[in-house]
C-alpha cells in the first residue's frame, strides 16, 4: 500500500509538472547533488601553436552544503564572520598543467624562452554566498582555493607532452631535460563575485532571456603565485541564476564550477576579461631554492575570454576562446589557447 501511495503520489507530481514547467525546474533545483567537471585548456584548440603555456586539465568534483565536509564548514563559518555569506558549496580537484618554449626543437631550451615546466597538483575550494533575510536572490559569491603541489619532472609534464605528441604524430619537444627542478608549492587565492542580474521590467529582451554582469576581485598568495586581479564578465542566454561562471584553470577567470539543472535545452554566451598584477610567477621567476631558468616576467597580465554554454537537464558543455597578453619581456606576442569543459549533475 505504501508503494501504491508513493508511486500514485509521484505521478501527482509529474502530472502537475507538465502542466507547470516552473515546477518542474523548482523540482530539479532542490534535489541535493554534486557536480562533475572535466576542463581542458589547450593551444589546440585555438591556435595550435605550443608555447608558453601549453596545456591544463582538470577534474573536480563540487558538493553543496548538505555534504560539507569539517574544513569547509570551518571556512564558510569563518566567510559569514567576517563577509556577512553563508557557506554554500565546497570542492575538490586535481589538475596538471605544461609549459613549454615556442622552440620545442631546441635542446637545451632558448634562455629568452618560457622555461618548461609541469605542475602536478590538488586544490581546494569553499564558497559562500551572501545571506538574504528577506527572500531575494544573493548578490556575491565569495570563494577560497588552496592548490598545492608539485613543479618539476615529479610533475610528469615531459611524459604527459611527449605521450601525446607521439599519439598525434605531432613533432617531439627536445629540451625538457632543461625544465624547472622539482619544488613543492603552494598557493592560497580569495576571490570575490557579485552578479548584477538584468532587471526584465526595466529593459525587456527577447525570447524571455536572461542577462547579467560578473564583476570580481580576488588576490592570490603563495610560492606559487602572488597576485592581484581585478575581472568582469557578461552573459547573454537562458538560466543564468544559480551559477557564476564557466569552470577554468587558474589563474584564468574561473567560476566554482557547480550549476543547477534546468529541464530540456538551454544556453547562453558570455565575454569577460580579467587583469591580474603579478608579484610573483613560479613558472617565470624559476625555482625559489635553487638556479635554473627564468625569464623577466611583466608585472601587468590580461586576459580577454568569449565562449558558449549548452546545458541539457543537467548536463554542460562550455567551450571559451581565451587569449593572453605578453607575460615576460622577451615573449614575441599574445598567447591564444582553448578551454572546454564538460560538467555532470547527478
Amino acid at each position: 500500500k505504501d508503494q501504491a501511495s508513493a508511486q500514485d503520489q509521484a505521478s501527482a507530481q509529474d502530472q502537475a509538472s507538465a502542466q507547470n514547467p516552473t515546477a518542474t525546474i523548482t523540482r530539479l533545483q532542490d534535489r541535493i547533488a554534486p557536480v562533475w567537471s572535466f576542463t581542458a585548456e589547450n593551444d589546440s584548440l585555438a591556435t595550435g601553436e605550443d608555447r608558453n603555456y601549453t596545456s591544463g586539465i582538470k577534474a573536480s568534483y563540487v558538493a553543496p552544503l548538505d555534504d560539507l565536509p569539517d574544513w569547509a564548514s570551518s571556512a564558510g563559518r569563518l566567510l559569514r564572520r567576517n563577509t556577512g555569506a553563508a557557506p554554500k558549496m565546497w570542492g575538490v580537484a586535481v589538475g596538471q598543467s605544461i609549459f613549454t618554449p615556442e622552440d620545442i626543437a631546441a635542446s637545451p631550451a632558448p634562455k629568452d624562452q618560457h622555461p618548461y615546466a609541469g605542475f602536478l597538483y590538488l586544490q581546494l575550494m569553499a564558497a559562500a554566498e551572501e545571506a538574504r533575510d528577506d527572500g531575494a536572490d544573493p548578490t556575491f559569491m565569495d570563494m577560497v582555493e588552496l592548490e598545492v603541489g608539485l613543479v618539476g619532472p615529479g610533475a610528469l609534464g615531459r611524459q604527459s607532452q611527449q605521450g601525446i605528441h607521439e599519439a598525434l604524430n605531432a613533432p617531439d619537444p627536445a629540451g625538457w631535460d632543461s625544465q624547472l627542478k622539482d619544488e613543492l608549492a603552494f598557493a592560497l587565492s580569495l576571490e570575490r563575485r557579485w552578479r548584477a542580474s538584468h532587471d526584465p521590467g526595466a529593459f525587456p529582451l527577447p525570447g524571455g532571456m536572461d542577462a547579467d554582469l560578473l564583476p570580481s576581485v580576488g588576490i592570490t598568495l603563495g610560492a606559487l603565485r602572488t597576485e592581484a586581479r581585478v575581472g568582469l564578465s557578461a552573459r547573454l542566454g537562458y538560466r543564468l541564476d544559480e551559477d557564476y561562471g564557466a569552470p577554468r584553470v587558474r589563474p584564468g577567470l574561473s567560476g566554482a564550477g557547480y550549476f543547477q539543472p534546468s529541464p530540456g535545452l538551454s544556453w547562453f554566451v558570455f565575454a569577460g576579461t580579467d587583469v591580474r598584477i603579478v608579484g610573483r610567477n613560479l613558472f617565470l621567476d624559476g625555482n625559489t631554492f635553487v638556479d635554473g631558468p627564468r625569464v623577466d616576467k611583466r608585472p601587468i597580465v590580461a586576459d580577454a575570454q568569449l565562449g558558449l554554454a549548452v546545458q541539457y537537464n543537467g548536463v554542460r558543455l562550455i567551450y571559451t576562446y581565451v587569449t593572453r597578453t605578453e607575460e615576460f619581456e622577451t615573449q614575441g606576442e599574445r598567447q591564444d589557447f582553448g578551454a572546454l569543459s564538460l560538467s555532470v549533475r547527478f
